[in-house]
């Protein structure tokens, strides 16, 4: 795992080595999307999504132009990070169900 965040840093202008991003969206399943204030921190240097109900350990990261994906894993569920200019999307697939939420939200910063 630490050679694929080594990698993508690597190949990365200038790195930071965190993010924030706020999330002002939330869709659980097919339910409508309703307003949500959910944010997170990407930290690379911990290999952690720090969130309010606990961190998560990113497993990968992928860069493709623009395009950043970080992969986690937590306590009963698998999530997924992409960014792409300032939109962001962020979701959760609960191992229990299975069941799927989505952030829809924006991220400051590069890595």
């Amino acid at each position: 795992m630490r050679f694929a965040l080594t990698l993508t840093l690597a190949l990365s202008p200038a790195p930071l080595l965190a993010q924030d991003c706020s999330f002002v969206t939330e869709c659980y399943e097919d339910q409508a999307c309703q307003d949500t204030d959910f944010s997170l921190t990407a930290d690379l240097t911990s290999e952690r999504l720090i969130t309010g109900f606990g961190d998560l350990t990113i497993v990968a990261a992928k860069q493709a132009g623009a395009l950043t994906t970080l992969f986690a894993t937590g306590d009963g569920a698998e999530y997924l990070l992409s960014r792409n200019g300032d939109a962001a999307r962020f979701t959760a697939h609960s191992n229990v169900g299975p069941a799927a939420i989505t952030y829809l939200g924006t991220c400051k910063g590069e890595f």
